[in-house]
């Protein structure tokens, strides 16, 4: 985080769930955001819960920005303002990451302290290279969440090179049928000869 205050006073609590108070305010982001609470926090909502309080408003100038937000945390619940919905559902993943969920079923311990976090770099990455090593969608699935969770904000998608050719195009079916595999096969007809130690075995 940018900035962290921990008064003298300040206690530690045990979270055994998460529920999100005026999860609109996150817009399109609201669905992933309280599907990646339920799966971190693996337990249903209940009246228990410790509630995560969305706002939005204005933010000290030294972190105003749209991705950046403030994050005050008490035991009675926790407060997460920001002046867009991105910095709003940065503040969530934050939260998220504060949780240490191998001792979810005792509790899940947090200190009291307020958040000021604003990104370091606008562009933080992470690259999918499914030309070269191709991967299910279940597998993309989980690292566009794992990315999420890390605040990561742009996905390097390479579904073309010269390794193979994942993007279907309809007319150009010899692009997916022939181009997205290796084999031996000097015509190259039903495949693109092997490089890089691939092996001669389309299905390997």
């Amino acid at each position: 985080p940018f900035r962290v205050e921990v008064g003298e006073a300040a206690q530690s609590f045990d979270v055994g769930g998460v529920s999100l108070i005026n999860a609109d305010l996150l817009g399109k982001l609201q669905s992933g955001a309280e599907e990646l609470v339920s799966t971190i926090t693996m337990t249903t909502a209940s009246d228990r819960d410790h509630v995560l309080i969305l706002t939005i408003g204005t933010l000290p100038n030294d972190i105003a920005g749209t991705e950046s937000y403030t994050m005050e945390i008490t035991a009675e619940g926790t407060t997460i303002t920001a002046s867009h919905e991105q910095g709003l559902f940065y503040g969530v993943m934050s939260f998220l990451g504060l949780l240490d969920i191998t001792n979810g079923v005792e509790g899940m311990p947090v200190k009291e302290m307020t958040i000021y976090d604003k990104p370091r770099f606008d562009y933080r990455g992470h690259q999918i290279d499914s030309a070269r090593n191709f991967r299910t969608k279940e597998s993309v699935m989980q690292t566009i969440d794992a990315m999420a969770l890390y605040k990561l904000n742009n996905l390097h998608f390479g579904l073309s090179n010269d390794e193979g050719w994942r993007l279907e195009i309809p007319g150009m079916e010899e692009l997916t049928t022939v181009g997205s595999r290796r084999c031996f096969d000097l015509s190259e007809e039903t495949c693109i000869l092997t490089q890089l130690g691939s092996g001669p075995d389309a299905s390997d």
